[in-house]
């Protein structure tokens, strides 16, 4: 049975599935059983092809070392993400997307909304542009609903390095300190940037007060010292102890401990440990942390589509 070219094609089914190795799989199903009387009628007018040639676009910008960097940056645009609601209804024109971010509270001029906001969604695969008029691409449409009510936009800065991404994706392996997470971003920026995440309540720290521990000195006690003095260097264990925790054992004030810890540590009885603060994920750091996982597997995911844009059968003629 002959299959029409133009006409009667699944392409809204295709470019509204989960992901692209599904849109792929959907396309290759229905050329398999379509013939044509000339290769270049499908390459010139089959839909399926153009939605097979814009999966191969695709995997050539996710291939990019820095796509992730350029789409995270790219959605955490409130403007951007309003483009994408209009797209995914219907296709528009710049003067449309004007009116409809106008509708939406957003007031630019066409150069601006195709300068600053649908330019970096074509960059990042999101849209394209045919005729004058943008359109979602599959792997936009994706990505749009990773989005719903999402908090990027709100929660981390834009046109950043990505560093806390970064730190937020290593969080959500296991709590780190300091030292381990500056084997994934530089040192110099890891301070402002836990500073930033805090401030937004992505991550808390712990040990927050008591993280200076004191010991013991190895050795036998052979100066002589007052009986608090004494009693102080006995109640501290092995393993140390804080100075909130020692105040209480030997019932003086923290103050006082302060003092007799200090004696101690002129005798070189007592010295002091800083225990590393762990930084951890609040709820809303988890959240965040869960749609970059989704975002990123579905980036890989795109990658990993298996690509074979192939020709349908040419009808005989005879």
């Amino acid at each position: 049975m002959l299959s029409e070219i133009g006409s009667n094609q699944p392409v809204g089914r295709i470019e509204a599935s989960s992901s692209l190795s599904e849109a792929l799989k959907q396309a290759e199903n229905h050329c398999r059983d379509c013939k044509t009387s000339s290769p270049m009628v499908c390459v010139e007018r089959c839909d399926i092809w153009r939605v097979k040639h814009e999966i191969r676009s695709i995997r050539q910008l996710v291939a990019d070392e820095h796509h992730l960097q350029t789409l995270l940056n790219t959605v955490k645009n409130p403007r951007r993400i309003k483009i994408l609601d209009a797209l995914c209804e219907q296709p528009r024109s710049l003067k449309e997307l004007q009116k409809y971010l106008k509708h939406e509270g957003f007031y630019h001029s066409t150069s601006t909304i195709k300068g600053a906001y649908v330019k970096p969604l074509i960059n990042a695969g999101l849209v394209r542009e045919e005729a004058s008029r943008h359109r979602v691409s599959i792997y936009g449409r994706s990505v749009h609903g990773l989005l719903h009510n999402s908090i990027l936009d709100m929660a981390l800065p834009t046109h950043s390095c990505c560093y806390e991404e970064t730190v937020i994706r290593e969080l959500a392996k296991k709590p780190k300190t300091f030292d381990e997470l500056a084997t994934s971003v530089p040192k110099k920026s890891l301070s402002r940037v836990l500073l930033r995440l805090r401030r937004q309540d992505l991550l808390s720290i712990r040990l927050r007060n008591e993280y200076v521990f004191y010991c013991r000195a190895k050795g036998r006690l052979r100066q002589k010292l007052s009986p608090t003095e004494k009693r102080v260097f006995e109640s501290i264990p092995i393993e140390g102890i804080s100075t909130r925790e020692l105040s209480k054992q030997v019932k003086i004030t923290v103050r006082r401990t302060y003092k007799y810890l200090r004696r101690l540590g002129e005798k070189n009885l007592v010295f002091k440990v800083k225990k590393p603060r762990y930084y951890e994920l609040t709820d809303k750091g988890n959240e965040v942390a869960a749609l970059l996982y989704e975002m990123n597997a579905l980036s890989a995911s795109s990658l990993n589509a298996p690509i074979t844009v192939s020709i349908p059968e040419v009808q005989r003629i005879r």
